[in-house]
């Protein structure tokens, strides 16, 4: 009698670490899966609501200095701060390598708040709509990545919007990717300055393209 409870002890010992690890295994099988892609803000331009994520490029940090170094002086030169802002929205809105989702739009903080809907709605539909969801960090699709934006042209303009007449810009660009991916290369850009911040109004890829 002794002899069999101590067989099944041991039975139920062995069942006991063999379920354990068991689920020992399954947990850190599925770890990897379990980490999620999130972003933090590393540095930021508080006063107008412009920020730096950790997972934007080099070649991004690059340019949100020279902008923090423009708006940073006693005098603004607000043809210099239309040219940081138009390379930043397309470095941001065309690098797609480092955005989470479809839902996950670059270059929205330059754009004028009235229209912000509008454009993420059009960008959806058009070139954020093939990406592959990466919000647990698998995703393997080649994407973009914006390594130069050339201003071709800057010149000042009066824009009408919304019944009200804005001092603004007009910028025409080219844009150069780490791999040619066949995505948009030159576009141009419409700014106002909407109370001392330049906001853009109006973005349009080149028809030649």
């Amino acid at each position: 009698m002794q002899k069999r409870y101590k067989i099944g002890l041991i039975i139920i010992v062995i069942l006991i670490i063999a379920l354990g690890g068991l689920g020992l295994f399954k947990y850190y099988k599925k770890e990897p899966n379990t980490i999620k892609n999130t972003t933090s803000i590393i540095k930021d331009i508080k006063e107008y609501g412009y920020s730096l994520d950790d997972r934007d490029t080099k070649y991004m940090e690059e340019e949100f200095n020279n902008l923090k170094d423009i708006l940073s002086k006693e005098e603004i030169d607000y043809r210099e701060y239309a040219k940081s802002i138009a390379k930043l929205f397309i470095i941001d809105f065309y690098t797609l390598n480092n955005k989470i989702n479809k839902y996950d739009i670059g270059g929205i903080e330059y754009i004028y708040q009235d229209k912000q809907e509008d454009f993420k709605n059009k960008a959806r539909d058009t070139i954020y709509n093939d990406i592959i969801d990466n919000t647990y960090l698998d995703r393997v699709q080649e994407l973009p990545e914006v390594t130069e934006v050339i201003i071709n042209n800057i010149e000042e303009i009066s824009v009408e919007l919304n019944d009200n007449t804005y001092e603004g810009y007009f910028i025409t660009l080219n844009i150069n990717y780490k791999k040619d991916l066949g995505y948009d290369n030159e576009g141009s850009i419409t700014l106002i300055k909407n109370n001392d911040k330049l906001e853009i109004v109006k973005y349009e890829p080149s028809i030649n393209n």
